[in-house]
């Protein structure tokens, strides 16, 4: 039997993603994240001084992996233009934070901090390179 392989599915899921950007000395600069995937673009949350805003400072771009990390595998590569904005908002953090830690856990984790220290990835893909993975099947 054929396996279904849907990129809004696989993004809607609560997947951790890797951004990768690239340092001033060409080396790449992958970390994992927590996204929002919402009308068509990744939000993403990252402490204002982190290497990956300076990064996107420099260059405007980034390239964002996620993976289902069980059978069947998915997983896609966005490469896009990544605008920074102002933190995000307390709705949007929590909803955020939900996504990945559950509501009570979310909601512990946005009291701790305002986020006034962080900074907004929103990235726009341009190009979306997909696996569909058949090991397990």
């Amino acid at each position: 039997m054929a396996t279904e392989f849907d990129l809004e599915a696989l993004y809607s899921e609560p997947n951790l993603g890797v951004l990768a950007t690239v340092n001033p000395d060409g080396q790449a600069h992958g970390m994992p994240i927590w996204y929002l995937y919402e009308n068509g673009v990744f939000i993403i949350s990252a402490g204002s001084k982190a290497q990956k805003i300076r990064n996107i400072e420099r260059q405007g771009k980034a390239t964002l992996i996620i993976d289902r990390r069980h059978p069947p595998y998915h997983a896609a590569m966005i490469q896009g233009r990544a605008d920074l904005g102002p933190p995000l908002d307390h709705e949007t953090r929590l909803r955020l934070a939900s996504r990945y830690l559950g509501g009570e856990r979310g909601r512990a984790y946005t009291a701790q901090s305002d986020g006034s220290d962080s900074a907004t990835i929103t990235l726009h893909p341009d190009k979306v390179i997909e696996f569909k993975g058949s090991a397990g099947d």
